[in-house]
């Protein structure tokens, strides 16, 4: 909807611009939010620069997608979330009702981020348990989520027929598809990495140092901070909590970013906030913390140039694609199976796209492009098809993925091989 108007307001180019957008506001936002922890405002600029460019974070700052705006949810929602806390008398309503709204949009967007904030939540429950204020706060902000959510299960249900929506409906098939092996191979792929995937720990060891550099601290100074916890808990656990691992090499690791968020917070404001160097120990600790984060930052550097180049090579295909689509003309384009569907891009606005699995759906769909008097189609499919199937449910992969039969006409086609980048086609015109 937000592109839409932009494009229908404004100039459709605009709508490229808007997760850098949301980006850059995230940025401001998580400042804001250091300085709730106690740090002060130069700290804060330094720290929320680094977690916005050397971690997982950056990932989607050129991703076309919606992930930059459920983290300006999520990051309002931690904004809305700490001030409420440090009122320990009243409680604003208003605040609970914007963090039980954000939560709910951010449940709708992407369901793995608000388990970040459930598993905040409940941390942060069992670190307050004796504070009644802390409580009634809790139940408040879980009523007003409640209340939003299921009118959002009811426009769901309208849509699309389901109380989840569509992406809640797919992680479900997706989850009840899986076996414990792959919930296995999922883990060990997302942290220490595989034949397609890099690993977060390889790729941001970062984190890992910051995980280790906040419980040792919270152990020495005996502050403990939930956000740390929450977030080494969140990334240990998403990879069986998420069953669909969609994205190959880096782009995989964008999942975490919302944990990643929980984590830097919570162990930067626990490293930094009133770190005193005066003595001998903390200057050895502090060279010793100064030197696992530049080690660190050169393979947060290295991570996130690599996603730069999947990025430019990907906008280079992709041009390429749209380039030849409006050189062949043609009226529909037809998919044999899913995988050819991945770099259509802004060709989804200018020609009307369909996908089959069988012979028997060409069938049905030649009736139609006959009475619709369609005279010129593209047949797609990707001959040996190398997407990644690591990354499917095996049953998703053979019934919408592997997809192979040849395409028998009923009518009289002239046929026409052509090739759109690494797909194959073939341009079929009749006269009518």
């Amino acid at each position: 909807m937000l592109h839409a108007l932009i494009g229908k307001l404004f100039n459709f180019n605009l709508v490229l611009y808007i997760p850098i957008f949301f980006f850059l506001l995230n940025f401001i936002i998580s400042i804001k939010i250091l300085q709730l922890f106690g740090l002060n405002f130069q700290k804060s600029i330094y720290l929320s620069l680094y977690i916005h460019f050397l971690t997982p974070i950056f990932l989607s700052s050129l991703d076309y997608s919606e992930v930059t705006l459920t983290n300006t949810f999520l990051l309002l929602t931690l904004f809305y979330y700490e001030k409420q806390k440090r009122n320990k008398v009243d409680i604003n309503l208003f605040q609970n009702l914007l963090c039980g709204l954000l939560i709910a949009v951010t449940f709708q967007l992407r369901p793995e981020v608000t388990i970040s904030v459930i598993i905040l939540f409940f941390v942060g429950f069992l670190f307050n348990f004796k504070q009644f204020s802390s409580l009634r706060m809790y139940v408040s902000i879980g009523f007003f989520f409640l209340i939003f959510t299921i009118g959002a299960c009811y426009l769901n249900y309208t849509i699309y027929h389901h109380p989840l929506g569509m992406r809640g409906l797919n992680t479900i098939q997706d989850s009840q598809i899986l076996m414990l092996n792959q919930y296995i191979q999922n883990w060990i792929s997302d942290i220490w990495g595989s034949d397609f995937k890099i690993g977060i720990i390889k790729a941001y060891p970062i984190l890992f140092f910051l995980a280790l550099f906040g419980i040792f601290r919270s152990g020495i100074t005996k502050t403990y901070n939930h956000y740390l916890i929450s977030g080494i808990t969140f990334l240990l656990l998403l990879p069986i909590l998420s069953p669909y691992r969609a994205g190959v090499d880096i782009m995989g690791l964008r999942y975490y970013e919302s944990g990643v968020y929980l984590l830097s917070f919570g162990s930067l404001a626990i490293i930094f906030k009133d770190l005193n160097i005066t003595s001998r120990i903390s200057k050895i600790y502090l060279v010793v913390l100064i030197l696992f984060v530049l080690v660190s930052s050169y393979f947060g550097y290295k991570s996130n140039l690599r996603a730069i180049k999947h990025w430019a090579g990907a906008a280079k295909v992709s041009n390429e694609f749209s380039e030849r689509i409006t050189q062949l003309n043609p009226e529909i384009i037809i998919h044999r199976g899913l995988s050819t569907t991945y770099l259509m891009g802004v060709s989804y606005l200018k020609v009307p796209q369909i996908v089959i699995y069988s012979q028997k759906d060409w069938d049905d769909v030649e009736k139609t492009l006959v009475n619709r008097k369609l005279k010129r189609v593209l047949f797609l499919y990707w001959e040996g098809n190398h997407l990644v199937n690591d990354e499917f449910p095996s049953k998703i992969w053979k019934s919408a993925f592997d997809i192979n039969f040849n395409l028998q006409t009923n009518r009289f086609w002239m046929r026409k091989e052509v090739s759109l980048i690494h797909f194959k086609g073939l341009l079929l015109e009749q006269e009518l």
